[in-house]
């Protein structure tokens, strides 16, 4: 029964994480315009998070 709770809420721990980490990357970049397009691509990416760190963050 704990399984069923902790692999959903465990992937949305990590989304969070991610998601925060990606904001405070980007935060000297972020002005009054272009938070429109980094929040949501933030949200996408926290989203994918197993695909972001096995890949997206070592290539970039």
């Amino acid at each position: 029964m704990i399984q069923g709770r902790l692999v959903p809420g465990a992937y949305l721990l990590l989304d969070a994480a991610t998601f925060v980490y990606l904001m405070v990357m980007d935060a000297p970049d972020i002005n009054a315009w272009n938070w429109l397009l980094i929040v949501p691509i933030n949200l996408f990416l926290a989203q994918i998070w197993p695909i972001y760190w096995i890949i997206l963050h070592w290539i970039a």
